[in-house]
């Protein structure tokens, strides 16, 4: 297998993404201790891990999802002021990205107006709106950075870099250039300076010394560890390194035979190593020497043997033993980068875009995930997940995926993804927060589950899935005037026939069936039908209504209701079923002949100017204006789908086709949201 293709990743449980920490100082007095390195390694598994639902459908003309106009962009964001002392196109390179946050060729060009500008103040600004939006370019962070030091702004600088690898700290571009940064700023040979370039080098490797492609930050290390002379650190990162699958996987471990080999085992190892080493060889050599022992001819501490062919002897042997322990170690390594190679081969864009990524990319992603989630730890999980979500950030699936594995591990880290991917990343993606929503009300957070719906619904307005979900949540709690009167609410502002139509079934279904109010209900349909005369669904759902209670009782109520839709303005066609049936309803359940009578002879009417329509066209005549395409509705009348009895109400009613919304989604989140009756 050649190294170059070897591809895969093995997290340990110290070496999850930490979050840099930024110090309000910079220069000698900004020093990240040891002590907050290994604090970030003990809670780092932790910090990465804070890194279902029922699909409500719309009616006909909501608008479409992915469609925001820019009165919902206004709504959404509310953009800062700008400076009149900015430079003179500022203002119209601004408002473009304000209008569209996620017109991402508006944002680099104001992004290179300010730098040819080379206007501090601007620049602050448009970069800081910019990481809002797309905190994953790490190429502008250095941008930022660099336009900082540019200027002898070093501790603005280093707080952009900083930044910068909070929002990525996967990103071992990010670290090798805050690193340099550090080494070109700062006096090498002051003790302090050492330190934290020390601890930037070990932040870097716990964050991103995962990552398949990180083989130049563990390079980048052990070439600075050596150059400090510290060989015993040098053999320690190399222990790390040779345990993680990397690209250069092969590379390190000859690499690492040079160092061992070039160098005296004692300047190598610690000294308990070196001990432990010189132990195990001489008790080695007295079982091959038939018991004789040699244990008084090793000297004490890690003095040297004072015979030299015993101690060139003893070198040799000890650095094959050195070579023997990590060779089982890179042996294990190159059995797991097996496992993993063809998935990481599949990785074509590794870093974020705006771009769609191709499908095999996003199904190599997919396959990726299942598989290091059922054969691999939960840090490599994670870390996995994390470098997906750099490449498929845009991709709310993995997102929601990434949520549903950690619900098992960590509920805050399920609330942190939920954050990220709402607040940053997926500000106008309903499903997302429909499900962030129903995470929180599973926690009994309900305060915050309405506030994630309702700031959506703001910033997103005219969703039926949302008002719909705000409905259930209240409804759920019992808070059932809520649930009404957001259902009222919505009637007000719908803003076509369909959409008012829609959320008037709705609240009468809610009424009748969990407030038992049939009175309210029917005044609901009934005003609903006043507004909307030629919609077929209000017609069937008030004959529902008035078909569930005692139909002698309610003969007369259901007579009206048959008699409404018989003389509306709807198609002769629908005229005609209704008819029909209100004919088949007298038959069965009638107690007055008179009125079955009075029904047929109606019908019979109807039928007849029925077929007087249909001859004037084959006579040469305009076909009649009123005659129109079938719809989902006739043909769910029309099959007969609106039974006799009207027991089989849901099925002739034809939902499915009513509540049609535009919204793909190749997710079954009904196995974790049952969906609730209403």
């Amino acid at each position: 297998m050649a190294e170059s293709q070897v591809v895969t990743e093995e997290p340990a449980a110290s070496q999850l993404p930490p979050l840099v920490e930024i110090s309000s100082t910079s220069g000698p007095d900004a020093v990240v201790s040891s002590t907050d390195v290994k604090d970030s390694q003990s809670n780092t598994a932790d910090a990465s891990s804070m890194g279902v639902v029922e699909m409500e459908q719309s009616p006909e003309g909501s608008p479409n999802v992915n469609t925001v106009s820019s009165q919902d962009q206004d709504q959404c964001v509310q953009p800062p002021q700008v400076d009149t002392s900015f430079p003179e196109e500022f203002a119209k390179f601004w408002q473009v990205v304000m209008d569209n946050t996620q017109d991402f060729t508006g944002w680099t060009y104001l992004l290179q107006y300010v730098e040819q500008e080379n206007h501090i103040l601007a620049a602050r600004k448009a970069f800081d709106e910019f990481f809002r939006h797309y905190p994953y370019c790490y190429g502008y962070w250095k941008k930022y950075a660099d336009f900082e030091k540019r200027h002898g702004n070093i501790k603005e600088a280093e707080e952009v870099y900083q930044r910068g690898l909070q929002s990525i700290p996967l990103s071992v571009d990010l670290w090798i250039h805050y690193i340099n940064f550090m080494k070109d700023s700062y006096d090498n040979s002051h003790p302090e300076t050492v330190s934290r370039i020390r601890c930037a080098f070990e932040h870097g490797v716990l964050a991103a010394g995962t990552d398949f492609r990180s083989d130049r930050v563990w390079e980048m290390y052990i070439n600075w560890e050596t150059e400090q002379l510290n060989l015993k650190a040098v053999t320690g990162i190399y222990t790390r390194l040779l345990g993680i699958p990397t690209q250069q996987y092969s590379h390190h471990f000859q690499r690492f035979k040079e160092h061992i080999q070039n160098n005296l085992p004692k300047a190598c190892v610690t000294v308990e190593e070196f001990l432990r080493l010189r132990r195990e060889l001489a008790a080695a050599n007295d079982h091959m020497n038939s018991g004789d022992s040699s244990a008084d001819d090793i000297p004490p501490g890690t003095e040297d043997i004072k015979d030299p062919a015993k101690l060139v002897t003893e070198i040799e042997n000890m650095r094959h033993r050195i070579i023997e322990i990590h060779q089982e170690i890179f042996n294990h390594n190159e059995h797991e980068v097996s496992k993993r190679w063809r998935f990481e081969e599949g990785i074509k864009r590794p870093y974020f875009h705006v771009k769609p990524l191709e499908k095999a990319q996003l199904k190599n992603w997919n396959e990726y995930l299942d598989f290091e989630i059922e054969n691999g730890t939960n840090e490599r999980v994670v870390v996995l997940f994390e470098r997906c979500l750099i490449a498929c950030a845009l991709y709310e699936e993995f997102w929601i995926k990434y949520a549903k594995y950690l619900e098992s591990h960590s509920i805050e880290g399920v609330r942190h993804v939920y954050s990220r991917a709402c607040v940053i990343h997926l500000q106008k993606k309903p499903l997302v927060h429909l499900l962030w929503s129903a995470f929180e009300e599973q926690q009994g957070n309900i305060n915050e589950a309405r506030r994630i719906l309702k700031s959506f619904e703001e910033s997103v307005p005219g969703l039926p899935m949302v008002r719909l979900r705000r409905v259930s949540l209240e409804r759920r709690l019992g808070n059932l005037e809520d649930a009404v009167l957001l259902l009222q609410d919505a009637i007000k502002i719908s803003k076509s026939p369909n959409e008012s139509t829609f959320y008037a079934v709705k609240l009468a279904r809610l009424l009748f069936k969990v407030q038992k109010n049939l009175l309210d209900a029917r005044k609901v349909l009934l005003e609903a039908i006043e507004k909307n005369p030629e919609s077929t669904k209000l017609y069937l759902n008030l004959l529902e209504l008035e078909y569930s209670g005692d139909l002698r009782q309610n003969e007369e109520n259901i007579l009206i209701c048959f008699d409404k839709a018989v003389h509306s303005t709807l198609s002769i066609e629908k005229r005609l079923i209704f008819c029909q049936r209100k004919v088949e309803f007298l038959e069965d359940f009638g107690s007055d002949v008179h009125k079955l009578t009075n029904a047929y002879d109606e019908h019979q009417r109807l039928l007849k100017e029925l077929d007087s329509l249909k001859r004037k066209p084959e006579n040469g005549l305009e076909e009649h204006c009123d005659k129109k395409a079938c719809t989902d509705d006739e043909a769910a009348l029309s099959s007969g789908q609106m039974s006799a009895d009207m027991q089989a109400s849901q099925a002739a009613y034809n939902y499915n086709s009513w509540y049609q919304y535009n919204y793909q989604t190749p997710w079954n989140y009904g196995q974790y949201y049952q969906p609730t009756s209403t």
